[in-house]
């Protein structure tokens, strides 16, 4: 099995400025074809901890992949530390001085020295054409292992990745007829993490030697299906008879598969269905619309919303009779059928939604705790509410109301509510 680990260089990293996005791109798509990613390590920019880095991590694998510290500036000490790791020197690149020449000048910005040494690489390594970018890769291969230096900006180390590393580890393996470790994940909505496990059963009597993870999150349950073969046909395979058995238990509750998250799944149910959707938010202040808007093209079939979050906005917005109120409170299957049914009503779409709660910390009582909120869904037939309690965490609490939310419109879409 050919085995990958990666190294992110940057300070930035270390200290928590940024989060490592890049080291979870590479290892999904190392992982997508086959690679088995053993190690995520971040150094800070400092020589004597990417060498240490690069003894530890060489031993134990078939590939090491870099990224950061390929800039022009004091603190991009890459590829200075691999010149020395490899016994080096750095040499012009006659290639890409042009690139880099010609890169500056179609953009009309001065060709500076300090740009010019980014033309400067060692003489041992094997050049990477960084096509949306100035600094290049740089492949080293010894004693049958490859360590590749990229740069750190996502877009040209994905470049990078796409036309040079991932066709190279992928050769690796049909090469080497190395051994293959595939994943499927399957998303599911509507079911608690331990009620999916309990409907699923033991394990044992369906894994046949594949693995089954648990991935709870906000949005729902990620099963994460993996299965370790001799060839990805065979892999697919087994992991094809698990998806089916879980399928046979759990269907009902899933939602999509891969990286696709419940907003997307929605959003392309409604545009199949051709239907539209508005909504009516309290607790959340927004989230729920947030989350329609944040996929492209959702002017398709979001058509908007409303922030009620004062009694008096419920009343003279959106029509809630104030006796409702009254009688039930804001936080009620009552007020959250009236919210529903009236902000369909008002945008004159096919569904609308309503979410009216107690994120927390304060407002909770003994029928009432922190937690609770009333989920109201309404088409041209019918609005029901449905009621949740779930953490005393306000900001963890708007987000499992807007998952929920997002979960109830999935199941009315098809027909399960």
């Amino acid at each position: 099995m050919i085995e990958v680990s990666i190294m992110t260089v940057g300070d930035e990293i270390c200290i928590g400025q940024i989060v490592n996005t890049n080291a979870s791109w590479i290892a999904s798509h190392c992982t997508a074809i086959g690679a088995k990613i053993i190690n995520h390590f971040a150094v800070p920019d400092e020589r004597y901890a990417m060498i240490n880095g690069l003894d530890m991590l060489i031993d134990n694998s078939d590939f090491v992949l870099i990224t950061g510290g390929l800039g022009p500036t004091h603190d991009d000490i890459t590829k200075p530390v691999l010149t020395e790791y490899f016994n080096d020197k750095l040499v012009l690149h006659e290639l890409t001085y042009k690139r880099l020449e010609e890169m500056y000048n179609k953009r009309g910005t001065e060709f500076l020295e300090r740009n010019k040494k980014l033309a400067y690489l060692p003489s041992k390594c094997k050049i990477l054409i960084n096509n949306s970018g100035s600094a290049p890769g740089m492949l080293f291969e010894q004693n049958g292992k490859y360590i590749i230096s990229m740069p750190g900006v996502p877009s040209e180390m994905k470049d990078i990745m796409f036309n040079h590393v991932l066709p190279l580890i992928k050769s690796e393996i049909i090469n080497n007829k190395s051994d293959v470790v595939l994943y499927k994940t399957l998303n599911t909505i509507g079911i608690p993490e331990s009620h999916l496990a309990d409907l699923l059963g033991n394990p044992d009597e369906f894994l046949n030697g594949g693995t089954l993870a648990f991935l709870p999150s906000y949005n729902g349950v990620k099963l994460r299906i993996g299965f370790s073969s001799e060839n990805s046909k065979s892999a697919e395979e087994e992991i094809n008879k698990i998806e089916n058995y879980i399928r046979s238990r759990a269907g009902r509750f899933i939602s999509g598969i891969g990286e696709e998250v419940i907003t997307e799944t929605v959003g392309k149910l409604l545009k199949e269905k051709r239907k539209t959707v508005s909504v009516a938010e309290s607790c959340t202040g927004g989230l729920l619309g947030g989350a329609f808007t944040g996929i492209p093209g959702s002017s398709d079939y979001f058509s908007g919303g409303v922030i009620v979050y004062s009694n008096d906005a419920k009343i003279n917005i959106l029509g809630v009779p104030k006796d409702i109120i009254n009688k039930f409170g804001a936080v009620s299957e009552e007020t959250a059928i009236e919210l529903a049914k009236n902000v369909r009503e008002k945008f004159s779409t096919d569904y609308g939604i309503s979410v009216t709660g107690i994120a927390g910390p304060g407002g909770g009582t003994k029928d009432k705790p922190v937690g609770t909120v009333w989920i109201g869904i309404s088409d041209s037939k019918s609005t029901v509410a449905k009621k949740f309690v779930f953490a005393d965490d306000r900001n963890i609490n708007r987000e499992l109301f807007v998952g929920r939310a997002l979960g109830l419109l999935y199941m009315k879409l098809m027909d399960r509510l």
